[in-house]
């Protein structure tokens, strides 16, 4: 796969300051996530200087001074759809106000969303935000004991703390298709995956929270897959999806490394981010496993076979640059189709929940629709914004 790569251009070279990145200075910046970099459109302002690393070139690309969501929307652009060769950054020494900042607007954000859709439950919110934490600090800051510390506490909390399945799933699927840029999807995977294992099937507490954690780690091989393949809107070709199944045993040997190295997470962990590509009926990556792994050795574990459904949920109802976002009733119907693929006891459970969820929504907000309530949801995402006239 030919692999494009980012020019600084002669403009860039002019307005901004540019300096070699030494090995011994790469300490001194701390990278930022795309998802996070994102909330800068909500801001109007800046304290800090915001870097974008063009191999080992540091450019000084926006400070506080020059903000503008022009030049956010440029490095999103940069990131997002074309080149491999980059990275968003602040020193190091700012990061702390940069997650201030950050966590500013998703309060705002949320507050916004709950006061715009009542049957939004803030207790899932607030749940899934703290997922979104954990799967933020993996991003940035690899497998270290003190990520691995973070994720399993946000596992326990959504675990104890989790109500009724319809509840739970009602309000993750309205607030993504509400609000997108909410959306975190190994966050979203693991309160998914959480419920499935805790409401759906009676797992017992210790195995929901491994299984929440696997939901958080089950992609963190994809760090090591370029932004462009990622981010490819269109059809992969056969070397290309080789490349991108790769995902998979190189998540398992981070996991596992980091495991070596004192971090305390679940081996189990490691083999859901192996095999939660696995299909039940043996089409799926990167080995083949069909079945259940209790039954015969190359069968597909437990754990994998629960989140494998709430990765796919999850991907159905976001929109990317490849896809569109499907409504929750979209993606059960795609997922119905392809059936075979999911563990057959676990699925019908999945499917029955998921529709109970449909129909209790549907009456819940027929009801505050006749209450004068209003309901609003994203018109871009195929639903509708109505409002009562009284």
């Amino acid at each position: 796969m030919k692999i494009k790569r980012y020019i600084i251009s002669k403009e860039t070279r002019a307005r901004c300051r540019i300096f070699q990145l030494s090995e011994a200075a790469a300490h001194q910046f701390q990278s930022i996530s795309l998802e996070l970099f994102h909330y800068l459109l909500e801001v109007k302002a800046i304290s800090f200087t915001i870097y974008f690393r063009v191999d080992d070139e540091m450019i000084e690309f926006i400070v506080p001074a020059s903000f503008s969501h022009q030049l956010v929307h440029q490095i999103i652009a940069a990131r997002n759809r074309e080149y491999d060769n980059v990275d968003i950054c602040v020193e190091a020494k700012d990061f702390k106000r940069f997650e201030a900042l950050i966590n500013e607007v998703r309060e705002k954000k949320i507050e916004q969303l709950l006061r715009r859709d009542p049957l939004l439950d803030p207790q899932v919110i607030r749940s899934f935000v703290n997922l979104s934490r954990a799967s933020q600090m993996m991003v940035r800051g690899g497998l270290s004991p003190q990520v691995a510390a973070q994720a399993r506490e946000a596992a326990s909390i959504l675990v104890s703390s989790l109500m009724e399945c319809e509840v739970a799933v009602g309000t993750l699927s309205r607030m993504v298709q509400a609000d997108p840029t909410l959306y975190d999807h190994s966050a979203s995977v693991a309160m998914m995956s959480g419920v499935i294992a805790r409401t759906m099937l009676g797992r017992n507490r210790e195995d929901s929270v491994i299984i929440t954690q696997s939901g958080l780690y089950h992609d963190v091989g994809k760090t090591c897959v370029p932004h462009s393949l990622l981010n490819k809107p269109g059809r992969f070709t056969p070397e290309e999806f080789e490349r991108m199944k790769l995902h998979t045993t190189l998540g398992y040997e981070e996991i596992c490394r980091a495991i070596e190295q004192g971090s305390v997470i679940d081996r189990n962990v490691a083999r859901v981010a192996l095999e939660h590509h696995e299909k039940f009926n043996g089409r799926g990556y990167p080995f083949g496993r069909k079945g259940r792994a209790e039954e015969h050795e190359h069968g597909i574990h437990l754990f994998a076979r629960i989140v494998s459904i709430a990765d796919v949920y999850s991907a159905l109802l976001m929109k990317r640059v490849y896809k569109e976002a499907y409504s929750a009733s979209e993606a059960l119907s795609i997922m119905h189709n392809a059936a075979a693929d999911y563990d057959p006891i676990i699925f019908r459970n999945f499917e029955k929940h998921i529709q109970k969820t449909l129909i209790r929504y549907d009456v819940l907000e027929k009801k505050a629709l006749a209450a004068g309530k209003i309901i609003m949801v994203d018109p871009g995402l195929g639903t509708r914004i109505r409002k009562n006239s009284a």
